[in-house]
């Protein structure tokens, strides 16, 4: 390489770190405006104590459709099924070292199994099915041996 060739690569690679560097500080510039602690609060809407009224044209949710005997049966089948298997994973838990993790999962299950067999006693199969599945749901994450 030449030894002008050099120099003029030196002298445009010194003209071009000195025009990043000094075109940094030439965008530079104070935020026009007021600072944002010195702005005035705009206006708050007035505070609601009482929830609106319904509107008249709503329609009233109805009630859920009374099961069949052999739906009732079927569901009743499910959250039994469901309330044994929960049964049996905690009791190959009860009495075990859990980690912290596993104990909060082990009293959330534990809990669902009585609100399940409570749900079964009132004759609330729906309700009984849905807890049970939970129940299932959680137990799965038990892993004892």
């Amino acid at each position: 390489m030449s030894r002008a060739t050099r120099i003029a690569g030196w002298s445009l690679a010194v003209a071009l770190s000195l025009g990043a560097s000094l075109s940094g500080c030439a965008l530079h510039r104070e935020a026009p405006g007021v600072p944002i602690d010195q702005r005035e609060r705009p206006p708050q809407p007035p505070a609601q104590t009482a929830p609106p009224p319904a509107a008249a044209d709503s329609v009233p949710v109805p009630p859920p459709r009374p099961m069949t005997p052999s739906g009732e049966e079927n569901v009743r089948a499910l959250a039994v099924r469901d309330t044994a298997i929960v049964s049996k994973a905690l009791t190959r838990c009860a009495g075990k070292t859990l980690l912290p993790e596993m104990e909060s999962t082990y009293g959330a299950t534990a809990k669902l199994l009585t609100q399940t067999r409570e749900a079964l006693l009132r004759g609330d199969v729906a309700r009984a099915r849905s807890l049970a599945r939970n129940a299932r749901q959680l137990a799965t994450s038990l892993d004892c041996p």
